[in-house]
């Protein structure tokens, strides 16, 4: 039996980020899986950048770099970051979840 991922992606809250009038933009708000399904988080942010990169943080832990993705497609195990520059957009797709995903995951750049 499949366990219910309750906060699976941290309730994701979503991010919003406002440095020197620049706005980064992440949803889902929040996501709840069941174990082995797959999720999509969208990142938007209104500059131009080739500085993308994704994090993530347990519950009470530490901040920790997933993947840094300039441009194009970037795999790391389960993880797949797409970064589309002249959309000003990123996505993370997360395959067959586990309960260790559980946290809060996050797009910056530079």
């Amino acid at each position: 039996m499949k366990r219910l991922l309750c906060s699976l992606l941290g309730l994701l809250c979503t991010q919003v980020c406002w440095l020197k009038e620049q706005q980064v933009q992440q949803s889902p708000a929040s996501l709840v899986l069941q174990e082995a399904e797959n999720a999509e988080l969208q990142c938007s942010f209104s500059i131009f950048t080739n500085q993308v990169q994704w994090f993530y943080q347990r519950p009470g832990g530490r901040l920790v770099s997933l993947l840094y993705n300039p441009s194009g497609t970037k795999q790391s195990g389960r993880l797949t970051s797409t970064t589309v520059i002249k959309e000003r957009r990123s996505s993370l797709h997360i395959s067959s979840s586990q309960i260790t995903d559980s946290g809060t995951y996050l797009c910056a750049m530079e």
